[in-house]
Order: C-alpha cells, then sequence, then structure tokens
C-alpha cells in the first residue's frame, strides 16, 4: 500500500478529529492510487468514530478492494459501508 505506515498512534489521541480526516484522506489516497478502479462514483467521510463509504461500484471484487483497504487503515469494526454495487452490462 502506498501509505501502508499511516497507522493510528498516540500522538493522535490528543487531536482525534486531525487523525480521523488523516485517516480519511488516507483511505481516499489510496483509492486513487488503485489500478483498473474508478473512484469518481465513491465519497469517503467520517460520522463519529467510523469511516463511511459511499457510493456506486462496477463489481464485488471492487467492494472488496475499497473495503479491505478502509479496513486496514482504520480497522475492521470502524468501517460502515453504503456501497452498492452495479455492474453495466455491455450490449451489442
Amino acid at each position: 500500500m502506498f501509505l501502508s505506515s499511516l497507522q493510528p498512534t498516540a500522538s493522535f489521541a490528543f487531536a482525534h478529529d486531525h487523525g480521523m480526516m488523516m485517516e480519511k484522506t488516507a483511505i481516499e489516497t489510496e483509492l486513487s492510487y488503485l489500478p483498473n478502479f474508478d473512484s469518481s462514483n465513491l465519497t469517503v467521510d467520517v460520522t463519529g468514530d467510523f469511516i463511511v463509504l459511499e457510493g456506486v461500484v462496477s463489481s464485488s471484487g471492487d467492494h472488496a478492494r475499497v473495503m479491505r483497504i478502509a479496513r486496514e487503515i482504520v480497522g475492521y469494526e470502524r468501517v460502515l459501508s453504503r456501497v452498492l454495487v452495479c455492474s453495466i452490462e455491455k450490449r451489442s
């Protein structure tokens, strides 16, 4: 991961809001570096102690990638997903 060294530490304890914003930014940055992934229909928000992912992705594989990245950065229990998987079939 591009920002894999960014993990919550004791320095975030006194600046919780700043820490959450850093985690939000880290997730957004990681998503922007994913190959073959369009993050334009996806938003990352902070609600309390949780990161909320909202939007639409084109496959369940993309959803799994997004969730894995967010959970690696903030922890498994702090990620809420409101992401829909909507694959568009190409018709000839």
